[in-house]
């Protein structure tokens, strides 16, 4: 949800053509429209609630004219997307941006994030822009982030003029990512996310209308935008996926998951963004693309949370570095994509890739019409005496490992989760200090090059001391010289081990339902078997490389304490009996 990736756009502006061509003329020419390229205005929706917009056009835009039209809902202050007119009015299209309800100069309380509500909003805006008289009735729309997702909801609308979106880094079921990750609460980027939505509300950012010169108006919203909720204390004190949300919606209703069945109706085409190690946005972009029926392509990267730096563990660097994707290089993706969807100009989107996606390891792109990849099959590592990982059962009777939980362990303030609000993603690529201060095990150097694509599921047979705890797995490459890259990861707080049956999709990972109903405390010093998936990814473990897979309890810079007090004591069960593995989705 990180708002600073439209400083990249100002790069872009550099590569624009600023030459004054008549596309849009017709001959003879008529009149220009008496609407100046940049407009704004208050939009009422159906509850009487005004909305604040600004419109984008394409210069010398005519009476005769009619363009296709690029829609944003922000959450960041409509501001914030001004960089991006001159692309869209140059090529051709009208550019709406709207101020999301409660937000920045719109009237209205917030009831929360991607509320039911602001789905409604949406609807109406396009109502409104559709019977615009420079409006051909064809709206697109895309966005990072917060509006990555909202772009996503335009689907949900079923507003028969949306034709294409283009959802970037957003988020697919809010409660996973990045509420609460794993059913723990992820403070260190909810509490730094919440105090910057609540200085936007508050006026940081904001811009008044066209008519509202001594932003009176703008004044007059502002100050409705005291009553909404604190984002870090409805996350914090709504635990469950169904918690609600001073009693009107919960975490599901929050989220595009909630609204698949409206999706798939729309039958709107999606061209999708995400990366490995953007918190958990690929692997809603994945689920998205095995469950959701939409035409879909899908785009897999190994940066930051929206593209602003690589973030591969092994090409270490702050920047936008080969072989990452330029920003002109994604831009020009999302107007094909839009040309074709909203122009009807065949830019050879339908023979892109279903599915493009970046390999660690290897360092390229790779590209399959199918997730996972043609030839994975599930291969099943054990762990053994010596904290060895093996693809042998156990034969031992009693063999056990105990960890005490460090709460020292971290990925850092430039991770997964944190890295969508703070620069970059660093520090993965070496992985010793803290595999000291966890649990381990390590198959011993591959005879071969190991391509693991898809996602890895972990199964333990596991005691605690103690009712509850966060228990982390993190999927590692050990190189020649004992350096270890983090790849992935996974957790589970455990009071969330109930395995169900997914609702949503039929697949064969092991679903978790978050809901309060489904949450007990673990039994002190008994075996459990707990089962859960890591996050996807794509990687090749070069021969004469080990496969580590490092067990913690505790993120100290992402996730607060679980539990609150006590030192918790595991046992990890390994024999014959009793027997701990993770599958890993492996490439033949």
């Amino acid at each position: 949800m990180k708002s600073n990736f439209f400083a990249l756009i100002f790069m872009l502006l550099f590569f624009i053509s600023c030459n004054d061509d008549d596309d849009f003329i017709s001959t003879p020419t008529p009149d220009p429209i008496s609407l100046s390229t940049k407009f704004s205005q208050y939009v009422t929706v159906s509850d009487g609630t005004r909305l604040a917009v600004t419109v984008y056009l394409p210069k010398d835009l005519t009476s005769d004219d009619e363009v296709p039209t690029i829609f944003i809902n922000t959450r960041y202050g409509r501001e914030s997307e001004a960089r991006m007119q001159s692309f869209f009015t140059e090529s051709g299209y009208a550019l709406v941006v709207v101020d999301a309800r409660g937000s920045s100069a719109s009237f209205g309380v917030r009831p929360g994030e991607y509320s039911p509500q602001e789905v409604s909003d949406i609807k109406d805006i396009l109502d409104w822009l559709v019977d615009q008289e420079w409006s051909d009735g064809n709206i697109g729309s895309y966005g990072v982030s917060y509006s990555g997702t909202s772009a996503e909801l335009l689907a949900a609308t079923q507003h028969p003029a949306v034709k294409a979106v283009i959802p970037g880094w957003s988020d697919f079921d809010i409660y996973d990512s990045p509420a609460r990750p794993y059913g723990a609460i992820s403070s260190g980027f909810i509490s730094l996310w919440s105090d910057l939505v609540d200085k936007i509300d508050n006026g940081l950012q904001a811009t008044p209308v066209d008519n509202d010169a001594d932003k009176s108006l703008m004044k007059e919203a502002i100050a409705m935008h005291s009553q909404n909720p604190n984002v870090f204390d409805f996350v914090f004190n709504n635990s469950f996926k169904d918690s609600k949300n001073k009693g009107t919606y919960s975490h599901l209703e929050s989220s595009p998951l909630y609204w698949k069945e409206k999706i798939e109706a729309s039958n709107v085409p999606m061209l999708v963004f995400a990366s490995w190690l953007d918190a958990g946005s690929a692997d809603g972009a994945i689920k998205r693309f095995q469950y959701f029926s939409n035409s879909q392509k899908v785009i897999l990267m190994a940066d930051d949370h929206g593209a602003e730096s690589h973030a591969s563990p092994y090409i270490v660097s702050d920047k936008l570095i080969s072989p990452s994707m330029s920003f002109e290089k994604i831009m020009q993706l999302h107007l094909d994509f839009f040309d074709t969807y909203l122009k009807g100009i065949d830019k050879g989107v339908h023979a892109w890739p279903n599915v493009l996606y970046y390999n660690f390891g290897e360092e390229t792109y790779l590209s399959s019409d199918v997730w996972p990849p043609q030839g994975v099959n599930q291969e099943r590592f054990y762990f053994k005496n010596n904290f060895e990982l093996h693809q042998t059962i156990p034969t031992d009777l009693t063999g056990k490992d105990q960890y005490a939980v460090d709460f020292t362990t971290s990925t850092g303030e430039a991770n997964r989760w944190l890295g969508q609000i703070n620069d970059g993603i660093m520090g993965l690529h070496d992985r010793g200090d803290m595999d000291s201060k966890m649990l381990t095990y390590t198959t011993k150097p591959l005879s071969q090059d190991v391509q693991i694509s898809g996602t890895p599921v972990i199964s333990l047979q596991m005691s605690s001391t103690h009712e509850e705890g966060l228990v982390l797995v993190y999927l590692e490459d050990v190189d020649e010289n004992g350096q270890s890259r983090y790849i992935t990861e996974g957790g589970l707080n455990l009071i969330h081990e109930k395995e169900n049956t997914n609702p949503y999709f039929n697949q064969s990972i092991p679903f978790h339902s978050f809901l309060e109903a489904d949450a007990s405390t673990m039994p002190i010093n008994q075996i459990v078997e707990v089962n859960f998936q890591l996050l996807p990814t794509s990687v090749k473990i070069k021969a004469g490389h080990r496969i580590r897979i490092a067990i913690a309890g505790a993120d100290n810079n992402t996730f607060d304490r679980i539990p609150k007090n006590g030192d918790p004591e595991w046992t990890f069960y390994r024999n014959k009996g009793s027997n701990s593995f993770i599958d890993l989705p492996i490439v033949h």
